[in-house]
């Protein structure tokens, strides 16, 4: 997914210094003035990160943004390196301790857990990670809380502290314990990731995944560790999810895994949405209508996907695709999506060819969805759904 800060500060002064050592270093077109730009643009932004001045990362980031170069973008990638990643001393060397996150895409018609993960879980999950995902000689510790989005750390700065946790369960040779009652409360949806959080550490220089052990070509090796990954994978993830249908996706560093996440929870979603209605309304996917309609801003933001039941026109479920930054009216973005809902057995899928506003609802803020005639409407489920209480947005 296309990076954005974690905040947006509009009206401020902008951090000149970082914007200006990102812009050299996203403008070099050398390795050796690469070094000199990466350098002093990772003490710069080590400053304010061990100071905690947020406010000024982003600040530069709002500047960067606006860029017509790839400043945001370098700047972005040394600001999520040194928050998930750092270098530590020990009696054996430096060691390299990152932050990693292993995504869960789940869907369901009860409430999608967010809880402590059992030990006898953890220990379980701990081995095939280390069997299918990182490096042979790799130490990992894991925290105990299935975390929503919502739940996972807001800012650089909490994503620091909790990597600096993770460090010491490493070096305590356990894993790291959350607080429950610390963790706000996660939305009620039909369709959700769930996040395992840990850290990894290797000696700093050495391979981190064990993709980077492996000799095949290199998407190659990270295909195969995922399919390892789902297959063994799942057999530990299994029992925190009973009773709904969920989907690994690859582990990696802390920020990647959530854009990868992002991404594949599109397409997740929209199978999600089609099996959650069948089970619902117990009608067959064949007697489904979605309706595809562009939702425009400035310019076309995402496309929103209205579902109807037979010749109804009342939208009784929906699902968002939003659009990356290099996704465009041009590019094939609705036939994907009209792939994925005939995959899903849809019987009648409708394109809409107008631009349709991004209106939600004045009383609870979820989203409309289009129906057949173009209209943005609320979902609402029949009356005789058999939802266990789980809401639509």
């Amino acid at each position: 997914m296309p990076r954005a800060p974690f905040r947006r500060k509009s009206g401020t002064r902008e951090t000149n210094q970082l914007v200006r050592l990102a812009e050299g270093l996203a403008t070099s077109r050398s390795s050796a003035e690469d070094i000199y730009w990466q350098r002093e643009l990772e003490a710069a932004v080590t400053g304010y990160l061990d100071n905690n001045d947020e406010e000024a990362i982003n600040r530069a980031l709002d500047k960067a943004h606006d860029a017509e170069d790839e400043t945001f973008d370098a700047l972005a990638d040394v600001v999520e390196s040194l928050t998930e990643s750092v270098t530590l001393d020990s009696e054996l060397g430096k060691q390299r301790v990152t932050l990693f996150c292993a995504p869960v895409l789940v869907w369901g018609r009860a409430k999608i857990p967010a809880k402590t993960i059992p030990k006898s879980a953890l220990t379980n999950i701990n081995v095939q990670l280390g069997a299918h995902i990182f490096a042979s000689k790799a130490k990992i510790a894991i925290a105990d809380f299935l975390f929503a989005p919502d739940q996972l750390p807001h800012s650089y700065s909490e994503s620091r502290e909790m990597l600096t946790s993770l460090a010491k369960a490493i070096r305590e040779r356990e894993h790291l314990a959350i607080d429950p009652a610390s963790v706000e409360d996660a939305p009620d949806v039909v369709c959700d990731m769930r996040m395992i959080i840990g850290a990894v550490q290797v000696a700093d220089g050495d391979p981190m995944f064990a993709w980077e052990e492996m000799t095949t070509p290199v998407e190659e090796a990270r295909q195969s560790c995922l399919s390892a990954w789902r297959s063994q994978g799942s057999a530990a993830i299994q029992p925190l999810f009973v009773g709904f249908p969920f989907e690994l996706t690859l582990p990696r560093t802390f920020f990647a895994a959530c854009r990868d996440a992002d991404l594949s929870s599109r397409a997740f979603s929209i199978g999600a949405s089609v099996a959650y209605l069948e089970a619902v309304v117990a009608t067959p996917a064949s007697k489904i209508t979605a309706t595809i309609g562009g939702c425009w801003g400035n310019g076309i933001e995402e496309y929103r996907i209205g579902f109807s039941l037979g010749d109804d026109d009342d939208i009784v479920h929906g699902t968002i695709w939003p659009l990356l930054s290099d996704e465009a009216e041009d590019t094939p973005v609705v036939e994907e999506i009209e792939t994925l809902l005939r995959a899903s057995g849809v019987g009648n899928v409708i394109v809409l060819e107008e631009q349709l506003p991004l209106e939600f609802c004045d009383d609870c803020g979820a989203p409309h969805f289009p129906n057949r005639d173009g209209e943005m409407l609320h979902a609402h489920l029949p009356e005789d759904a058999d939802t266990h209480g789980v809401q639509l947005h």
